[in-house]
């Protein structure tokens, strides 16, 4: 019964983000640069790392990895990945780039496979967001980094409360303690900055895996 209720949510932003794809990259992705441009940094990438990012949407944000790491890159909505396929295809990204299809729930990936993991606006909005934070703690090697964006606030406030619902009709996410879900998926919170100006409320936190 709760594989049901899980898909049915998993449908359901399927569909709202193949009603996104056409007009991402116009009218939502300028409001998310600031934390694309930022969020490799504190990976310190070297030569040869391999890296898990987890809902590329448009693959707007892969043109900031360096030529010199490989990347693999996962989003479950296939119109957001066919913009993405087409960036590669046109030489827009210079890292070496794998975009496949998958459920971020259900990682097709070996036990501790990359150096580093990257996931941006993401986890508010898949069913499970432990899940798919704790697939990623899996996938990744010990004292790797992992580095979350998103729309974040310490308290939803009674607006917030009030938005939440229609928040997640949209596909738009749900308010999510990153802190708390970051201290029980038991990875270590190295740092936090406000990204994406002030409006937005979003904060790249970034943990290291024990």
């Amino acid at each position: 019964m709760q594989q049901m209720v899980l898909e049915k949510k998993r449908k359901h932003r399927h569909g709202m983000y193949r009603l996104y794809a056409p007009i991402y990259d116009r009218f939502m992705a300028p409001s998310f640069a600031d934390g694309h441009s930022k969020m490799y940094k504190p990976l310190d990438l070297k030569k040869g790392d391999y890296v898990l990012e987890v809902g590329i949407g448009t693959g707007i944000s892969l043109k900031h990895y360096p030529n010199f790491v490989k990347v693999e890159a996962i989003d479950y909505s296939e119109p957001m990945l066919v913009k993405a396929r087409k960036r590669v295809e046109k030489g827009e990204i210079e890292a070496d780039v794998n975009i496949q299809k998958m459920d971020a729930h259900k990682l097709e990936f070996n036990d501790k496979q990359f150096d580093h993991s990257v996931v941006a606006h993401t986890l508010a909005v898949v069913a499970d967001p432990d899940v798919v934070l704790m697939e990623m703690k899996r996938v990744t090697k010990s004292k790797g980094i992992i580095v979350i964006v998103n729309h974040y606030k310490e308290k939803k406030g009674i607006i917030g409360g009030a938005w939440n619902p229609f928040r997640k009709r949209l596909g738009l996410g749900k308010h999510v303690d990153f802190k708390e879900l970051i201290k029980e998926c038991g990875l270590e919170l190295i740092s936090e900055e406000r990204v994406n100006g002030i409006g937005t409320h979003s904060k790249m936190l970034v943990c290291r895996v024990p």
